[in-house]
């Protein structure tokens, strides 16, 4: 079979990668390509064809392959920080102040009360599985372009995970969005400038294309990680 050029890049489109060549003459001859991550890749197409793996991503310290669980240090503080969502939810976890894995879980309930359930057996799984010290939980804050409506669903979400967490004996901390973001150096007026200026600064920290769930979770973890055992109660309330 005599492969096209226009299919390879097709088929790697639909992966978030690019095919930086202009020509395709067989298997073996080197390609360029780009990472979802923005990384040059030189490369047989035989070889991408068969693991799609960008070097750089794989010695970048975040890089996970899928199901991979880190195992936990002794010497460290592991943390889990999670963005406020009600469908698809942003996570981080950090050993200490390192990044060890993030991503997003999507919940798919028809009804508010459906989604909150899968949410919560959703983060038990999570730490019986990450084992962490730690939760940090974004605040919720009232916006006036979401409403009401959004303010009241998210504080009933919110009100599930924290007497989830209490009922494990799972310590965590509420991180309060300005705080937070203030910790990250976010910088924006509106809301879509703050998402895009914590992407771009994940993207400085980890060299990673991220999200802004993603990006969010990372940010809220970073500050977890930073503050924990520091400046919170016994309740688990942030002073």
């Amino acid at each position: 079979m005599k492969f096209k050029i226009e299919d390879i890049k097709a088929e790697l489109a639909e992966k978030g990668w690019k095919v930086l060549s202009e020509k395709y003459n067989n298997l073996d001859e080197i390609m360029e390509f780009e990472c979802a991550n923005g990384h040059k890749v030189y490369a047989p197409y035989k070889k991408i064809r068969s693991k799609l793996e960008c070097p750089v991503c794989k010695s970048n310290p975040t890089y996970q392959e899928p199901t991979h669980v880190v195992p936990k240090s002794s010497n460290v503080k592991r943390v889990i920080g999670l963005d406020q969502a009600t469908q698809v939810t942003g996570y981080s976890i950090y050993d200490g102040d390192k990044l060890i894995a993030y991503g997003t879980f999507q919940a798919t309930g028809a009804k508010e009360i459906e989604r909150d359930i899968q949410i919560k057996q959703w983060l038990l799984s999570l730490i019986a599985i990450w084992k962490p010290d730690c939760v940090g939980l974004e605040g919720i804050q009232y916006e006036e372009k979401k409403g009401v409506t959004t303010f009241e669903t998210l504080a009933r979400l919110q009100g599930i995970l924290m007497a989830t967490l209490v009922e494990s004996g799972q310590d965590y901390i509420l991180c309060h969005t300005a705080k937070w973001r203030e910790h990250c150096k976010v910088k924006g007026k509106t809301r879509a400038d703050k998402k895009a200026s914590m992407r771009a600064i994940v993207k400085s920290w980890y060299d990673i294309n991220v999200t802004e769930d993603e990006a969010d979770a990372i940010g809220i973890g970073k500050y977890t990680s930073n503050s924990y055992n520091k400046n919170f109660n016994s309740a688990g309330f942030e002073w």
